[in-house]
Formats: C-alpha cells, sequence, structure tokens
C-alpha cells in the first residue's frame, strides 16, 4: 500500500491507496504515530483511493483518534468508497470518527 502525504495549513492529510489490511496496517500505523509524535494535531485520512479496509485498518484509525483525543488534536476521513463506507457504516466507525464526503468539507470541519 501506498500513502500520499501532504499538508494544507496545519492539517496533515495522508491518503493511503490499495488494501488497508493485516499486512499494510502495522506500515501505516507507523507512520501516523511517527507524524503525532512530530507534532501533527490536525489529521486528515483520505480514503478515495482505498480499495478495501479490515478490521486492521479500522484499528489503526482508532488508535490515531484515541492518540488526537489525548492532545487535544482532531481526526477527519473524507471521501469513503462505497465498499470502505460500508465497512464503517456496519461496524459503527461512522459515529467514533467524523466522516465527510470531499476533502474540502473535511478540511472545513478539523479547521473550524
Amino acid at each position: 500500500m501506498n500513502t500520499a502525504e501532504s499538508k494544507e495549513g496545519a492539517v496533515l492529510i495522508l491518503s493511503p491507496e490499495g488494501r488497508l489490511d493485516a499486512g499494510s496496517a502495522p506500515a501505516f500505523q507507523t507512520l501516523i504515530v511517527e507524524r503525532l509524535e512530530a507534532g501533527s494535531s490536525l489529521l486528515l485520512i483520505d480514503l478515495g483511493k482505498l480499495e478495501y479496509i479490515s478490521s486492521a485498518g479500522l484499528r489503526v484509525i482508532l488508535v490515531a483518534a484515541k492518540k488526537l483525543k489525548e492532545g487535544n488534536g482532531r481526526i477527519a476521513v473524507c471521501s469513503l468508497t462505497e465498499g470502505v463506507k460500508e465497512v464503517f457504516r456496519v461496524s459503527g466507525f461512522d459515529s467514533i470518527v467524523d466522516t465527510k464526503d470531499t476533502r474540502s468539507a473535511a478540511l472545513t470541519a478539523l479547521t473550524a
């Protein structure tokens, strides 16, 4: 899995591509933790190019959300593909993590 990384103002944007599963989740979690420890407190995960997410991938997002909450940071996810959106809905993650349809809506929510 590749992950594009960018910043928009104070918001760190990570865009994983492909599959976020047991094989790729540890590397993605390491990336997130490194960025949070380096001082990022606003995180946007753009899932527009994610084809599949497993429970291991959901766990990474949950770990990030908990770390950010502890440090008074915020997280949002956006651009969920239909399959990923269904996993979020069935697992209840859409009520745990702020989900937005578009990147611009997520950026607005994070910076408001």
